[in-house]
C-alpha cells in the first residue's frame, strides 16, 4: 500500500469511536490485579508477518496467548515487537484494548532511523538520531518527533521508547552508534529533549533510554551484560549528563538499561536494571526522577544468562522499577512476586506505590 493509502486509513481510523474506560481506584483491584499492572508483556500484530522475531523468542507473543494474558494476568500493557503493518496492528490494537477492564498502555520502539523502520518498513521513513545531531537544527528534530508522535497517536501506541539519550562515544559499540545524537552529550541532551517534547505535544510519552547510558560499550545486551567501567566523575559527566537534563526537562518516563557498571554497583554481574543502587537510590533519590522507570526487555541475554525466570522480574522490581518490559514468563513472575509479599521482602503498599504511577499515567492518557 502507498503511504498516500496509508494515512487516508489512517484518517478514517481516527473517525472511529473511541472505545473509553471507566477510572480505577486502586482500592477496588484486587491483588492479582495489582501485580498484573506491572507487566508490560510482548506481542506481535501478525504472526505471519512477525514470524522471524517469533522464531528467535522462547515465549509465545500470539493472539490467543496475549488474550490469556489478560483475562489471566491482569497485564498492564503491550509492546509490539518485529516488523508490523499499521492496519493489522491497529486492529489488533483495538481488539487487545477491547477486553482489558483496566485500560491497557501500548509501547513500541519507534525511534527515528533503522530501529522504528524495522517495525513499519513501507511507511516509517525518517533520518536517524546521528543525522539529526548532524543537522544540529533542534526545532528539525521537535518536528521529527512530533510526527513520530502523530504517527503513534494514529495506530493506537501511548509509549515510544524514545528518545535515545545515550553518548555515542565507542565506535565499536555493535547496538548504539547511529541510534545516538553524537558524541557530545550536551548535544545529545538538546536533542532529546527537543524530541521527547514532539511526542509529548501529541499526547504521546516519551521514555528515554537507555539509563545510565549504553553509548560506551563493545558488547550488545540484547545477548551479554556489557560492562561500563568508568568513575563515578566520569559517569556524571558524560553518560548521565543527557539524563539528568531530560529530568530537569520533566521526561516523564525513563528505561534502565541491562549493564555492569561497577562505580555504581560494586556485586558483580548485577545488571543496573536489577540494582536498587542504580534504579531507586541513583536515579530516584540523586536525580530526582519521579515518573515511569521501564526495565529494559527482561528477555535479552543480559539478563537471562545471570537470571531464571520469574526471579529477574521479582528482583526488577525489588531494585525500584515500575514496568517489567517483555518477561519471559508471566505465571513464574506473578508467583514469584507473591512468595516475595509472604516473606515479607516487599510489601502490598510498595506494589501499590508502583501501579499508582502507572494508574496515574494511563488516566492522563484516557481521559
Amino acid at each position: 500500500m502507498n503511504v498516500r493509502s496509508f494515512f487516508a486509513y489512517l484518517l478514517y481510523i481516527c473517525t472511529l469511536p473511541i472505545f473509553c474506560h471507566a477510572r480505577f481506584d486502586i482500592k477496588n483491584l484486587t491483588l492479582d490485579q495489582k501485580i498484573g499492572q506491572l507487566f508490560m508483556v510482548a506481542a506481535v500484530s501478525d504472526e505471519e508477518i512477525a514470524k522471524d522475531t517469533i522464531a528467535k523468542k522462547t515465549y509465545r507473543m500470539d493472539k490467543e496467548y496475549i488474550e490469556q494474558m489478560i483475562a489471566e494476568y491482569h497485564i498492564g500493557g503491550i509492546i509490539y515487537l518485529g516488523k508490523s503493518e499499521y492496519k493489522k496492528q491497529i486492529e489488533r490494537t483495538q481488539h487487545f484494548q477491547s477486553l482489558s477492564t483496566i485500560p491497557l498502555l501500548f509501547g513500541q520502539d519507534l525511534e527515528p532511523g533503522r530501529v522504528g523502520a524495522s517495525r513499519f518498513p513501507d511507511v516509517f521513513n525518517f533520518p536517524s538520531n546521528q543525522q539529526l545531531g548532524n543537522v544540529n537544527d533542534l526545532d528539525y528534530t521537535y518536528q521529527i518527533g512530533r510526527a513520530i508522535g502523530g504517527f503513534a497517536k494514529m495506530i493506537g501506541i501511548d509509549v515510544v521508547f524514545a528518545p535515545v539519550a545515550d553518548v555515542n562515544n565507542n565506535p565499536k559499540n555493535p547496538v548504539i552508534n547511529d541510534r545516538s545524537f553524537g558524541n557530545n552529550p550536551e548535544l545529545v541532551a538538546q536533542h532529546a529533549i527537543a524530541f521527547a517534547r514532539g511526542l509529548e505535544d501529541m499526547r504521546i510519552i516519551a521514555c528515554a533510554k537507555h539509563f545510565p547510558g549504553h553509548g560506551d560499550t563493545e558488547v550488545d545486551s540484547h545477548y551479554a551484560l556489557p560492562l561500563i567501567a568508568h568513575d563515578q566523575t566520569r559517569l556524571h559527566a558524560i553518560e548521565l549528563l543527557p539524563f539528568k537534563e531530560l529530568i530537569t526537562a520533566k521526561i516523564p518516563s525513563i528505561m534502565i538499561a541491562h549493564l555492569e557498571v561497577p562505580a555504581l554497583e560494586e556485586e558483580q554481574n548485577l545488571p543496573s536494571s536489577l540494582s536498587k543502587k542504580i534504579v531507586t537510590d541513583l536515579l530516584r533519590k540523586e536525580l530526582g526522577f519521579d515518573g515511569i522507570i521501564f526495565t529494559d526487555g527482561l528477555d535479552m541475554g543480559g539478563i537471562t544468562n545471570h537470571y531464571s525466570q520469574g526471579n529477574a522480574e521479582l528482583n526488577a522490581l525489588l531494585a525500584g522499577n515500575d514496568m517489567l518490559l517483555s518477561p519471559v514468563d508471566v505465571p513464574a513472575a506473578v508467583s514469584a512476586i507473591k512468595q516475595a509479599l509472604a516473606d515479607k521482602r516487599i510489601t502490598e503498599q510498595e506494589i501499590d506505590a508502583h501501579v499508582e504511577k502507572i494508574l496515574s499515567m494511563k488516566e492522563q492518557l484516557y481521559s
